[in-house]
C-alpha cells in the first residue's frame, strides 16, 4: 500500500504529476493556450482548477474541451479490460504476483451488477482517492463545528438539563483529546466516550421537550385554524391553555395572556384576532422548536462515535486498502524499482489506467460532475463512462455513453426528480439497437415501477435524428455540486 502524508494536500492537476492533463494541454492549440495563460502563468491557473468555485471560468471550459475531444482519451478503450490485462501479466511474475489478489476485487462482472455492487464500485474506483484523504483531514473539524452548533441550540432552551449539557460540551471542546484524537487511538476512545455521554443526555432531553413543542400543541395550533364555530374555538383554546400552562418556554406568557384575552371576549372577538392569536403560536413554535435541530445535530454525532474512525492514519489505511487509485500508485512506486524483466510492460499497462483515472478526475471537476469509467467487466463492452450529478433544486441526472462491440455506440440520459420520477433519453447508433430497445421497452418501465421508479418518458432515438438532448437541464453553474455521494 502507498503511504502518503494525510497533511499534504494531493495535487492532481499539474502536467508533471498528472498525464491525463499533461497530455490534453500537449494537444492545445495556441489560441487555447493564449486563453489558459490570460493573466497567470499555467502552473497558477492549473492549481486553482479544482478550488471551490461559483460559477465556471472560460479556461475550464477550454481545459474540457480539450479532454473531451483529444484523440488520446477518445482511443483509450475499455478500463476493465486493460486491468485484466495487467492481472494476467502480473501472475506470470513471481515478484509480482501477489499483487494480482487485490487488484481481482475490481474485476466484478456485470451480471452482478445491483445497488451496493454499484456503489462499492465507484466508491473503490480510485476517482475519489484523494477526497478520501480529505474527508479524514475533516473528520475533526466537522465534529468541532457540530458541537459548537449543539451549543448554540441549547443555549435557547431554558431547562437546567440543556445548560449541563452545554457545560459537559464547553469541557469536551477544551479538552486536549479533541485535537490529539486523530494521532492515536487512547485519545479517541477517550473523545468518543465523552461524547457518548453527551449523546445519551441530549437523548433525555428530547424525551422531555417543553410542551410548547410537543405533537399535542401542534395538533391544537392545526385545529385553531380549521375551526370557524365559537364552541369549536373556546374548547381548542381551552385545551392550548393546559396544555401550555407547564411550559417553560420564553414565549409562553405571552401566549397565554393572548389565550385569556381571546377567552374573555370569544363572542366579539373578530376572525383576525383569532388569525393573529393562530399566527402568534405558529411563530412561537417555528422559532422555539429546537427538538429537530437537536434531532439533526444527535444524528451527526453519531458519525464520531467510532474510535478507529477519528484517527487519521488508521482511518486512511482501511479506506486506501480498497481503492483502486491507491493499489496502482503502490505498484508503480514497486515497479519503478523492480528487476523482474516483465515489469516495463506491466508499467506501461499501471500508467494507462492511472491515466483513464486522472482523465475522470479531472473531467469530473471541470464538468461539475462525477465522471467515471464503466466500473464492472462486460464482455459486450468495448469501452464506456458513467457520469453523476446533483442540481441545486435537487435534482438528480446519470449519463451513461457506452460503446459495444455488437451495436456501436449508445448514450443514455436519465433524469431523477421528485425522488422517483424518472426520465430516460436513449440515442443509438445502430437502428437495430433502437429497435431492441423498443422491443423490451414494456419489461424495462415494469422493473423500474417494481424497484420504486416512475418512468414519465422513455424515449430512443437514433443519433441522426435531430431531437433536444435531454442533457442541456444537465448543465449547471453552481460549480462543484458533486452528486453521487461516496461514504468512506
Amino acid at each position: 500500500m502507498i503511504h502518503l502524508s494525510p497533511e499534504a494536500r494531493l495535487s492532481i492537476i499539474l502536467p508533471n504529476t498528472n498525464k491525463a492533463l499533461s497530455d490534453a494541454v500537449k494537444n492545445a492549440t495556441p489560441e487555447q493556450l493564449e486563453t489558459l495563460k490570460e493573466g497567470k502563468d499555467i502552473k497558477s491557473l492549473l492549481t486553482s482548477v479544482f478550488q471551490d468555485k461559483t460559477t465556471a471560468s472560460k479556461s475550464d471550459q477550454v481545459l474540457l474541451d480539450l479532454l473531451k475531444n483529444s484523440t488520446a482519451f477518445k482511443t483509450m478503450g475499455s478500463f476493465s479490460d486493460t486491468l485484466q490485462s495487467l492481472v494476467n501479466d502480473l501472475k506470470t511474475s513471481s515478484e509480482l504476483s501477489p499483487k494480482t489478489a487485490v487488484l481481482e476485487n475490481f474485476l466484478k462482472n456485470v451480471t452482478i451488477l445491483d445497488a451496493n455492487n454499484l456503489k462499492s464500485q465507484i466508491a473503490s474506483s480510485g476517482v475519489f482517492m484523494e477526497s478520501k484523504f480529505a474527508a479524514a483531514l475533516q473528520k475533526l473539524p466537522d465534529l468541532t463545528q457540530s458541537l459548537e452548533q449543539l451549543k448554540t441550540v441549547l443555549s435557547k432552551m431554558p431547562q437546567n438539563d440543556a445548560k449541563v449539557i452545554q457545560t459537559h460540551i464547553t469541557a469536551l471542546l477544551e479538552n486536549p483529546n479533541l485535537g490529539n484524537a486523530r494521532l492515536n487511538l487512547d485519545n479517541a476512545t477517550q473523545l468518543t466516550d465523552g461524547l457518548k455521554k453527551i449523546s445519551e443526555s441530549l437523548q433525555k432531553l428530547l424525551s422531555k421537550s417543553d410542551p410548547l413543542y410537543s405533537g399535542e400543541v401542534a395538533a391544537l395550533a392545526q385545529k385553531l385554524d380549521q375551526s370557524n364555530v365559537i364552541q369549536e374555538l373556546k374548547t381548542t383554546l381551552s385545551q392550548l391553555y393546559g396544555s401550555l400552562l407547564s411550559s417553560s418556554a420564553p414565549d409562553t406568557n405571552d401566549l397565554l395572556d393572548s389565550i385569556e384575552k381571546l377567552l374573555k371576549n370569544l363572542g366579539n372577538s373578530p376572525s383576525e384576532d383569532i388569525k393573529a392569536f393562530s399566527h402568534q403560536l405558529q411563530s412561537a413554535i417555528n422559532e422555539g422548536d429546537t427538538a429537530k435541530e437537536l434531532s439533526s445535530l444527535l444524528s451527526k454525532l453519531s458519525d464520531f462515535i467510532t474510535p478507529k474512525e477519528l484517527v487519521t492514519e488508521t482511518f486512511l489505511q482501511e479506506s486506501m486498502a480498497n481503492d483502486l487509485k491507491s493499489n496502482l500508485l503502490s505498484l508503480h512506486e514497486e515497479l519503478i524499482s523492480s528487476s523482474d524483466p516483465s515489469s516495463q510492460t506491466i508499467l506501461e499497462q499501471t500508467e494507462k489506467l492511472l491515466t483513464q483515472i486522472d482523465y475522470h478526475q479531472l473531467l469530473s471537476h471541470l464538468s461539475s460532475s462525477n465522471s467515471i469509467y464503466f466500473p464492472f467487466v462486460w464482455d459486450q463492452l468495448q469501452e464506456g463512462s458513467l457520469a453523476f450529478k446533483k442540481t441545486a433544486d435537487k435534482k438528480f441526472y446519470c449519463e451513461i455513453n457506452l460503446k459495444l462491440k455488437e451495436y456501436g455506440e449508445l448514450n443514455l440520459m436519465m433524469g431523477l426528480y421528485d425522488e422517483n420520477q424518472l426520465e430516460i433519453q436513449a440515442h443509438t447508433e445502430k437502428p437495430e439497437l433502437k429497435a431492441l430497445i423498443h422491443e423490451h421497452i414494456a419489461d424495462l418501465r415494469s422493473l423500474l415501477i417494481k424497484s420504486g421508479l416512475t418512468p414519465r418518458s422513455i424515449r430512443v432515438f437514433e443519433m441522426n435524428e435531430t431531437k433536444t438532448p435531454l442533457n442541456e437541464s444537465y448543465t449547471s453553474a453552481e460549480g462543484s455540486d458533486l452528486g453521487f455521494e461516496v461514504k468512506v
